[in-house]
């Protein structure tokens, strides 16, 4: 079964809008423990390991999506300085978000 990528970029399209319109952030500030950090790289790492199976097994869109979400959660620590670490030269030169 081929995976359809303009379809899957709908349905993650929506699922963030709906989230961003729910979203609340909380009163800050907030106590995050290394156990925290620690269990976003856990499922940054699940993700990774996601990746490379659907990529070994034809569902390159299926790899893109799981090691972008794990990129994503990487991002995040680092944006909130609970982490510390740099991306490959290749990864800096992308065209930025904003």
């Amino acid at each position: 079964m081929t995976e359809n990528a303009n379809e899957r970029s709908k349905r993650y399209i929506a699922a963030v809008e709906t989230a961003l319109s729910e979203l609340k952030p909380i009163t800050m500030p907030m106590i995050v423990t290394r156990r925290d950090v620690e269990r976003v790289v856990e499922v940054a790492e699940k993700y990774l390991s996601d990746s490379k199976y659907y990529g070994e097994n034809g569902k390159d869109v299926t790899s893109l999506a799981s090691i972008s979400y794990a990129e994503g959660l990487l991002d995040a620590i680092r944006f909130l300085k609970l982490a510390e670490f740099s991306w490959p030269q290749e990864l800096k030169t992308r065209s930025p978000i904003v």
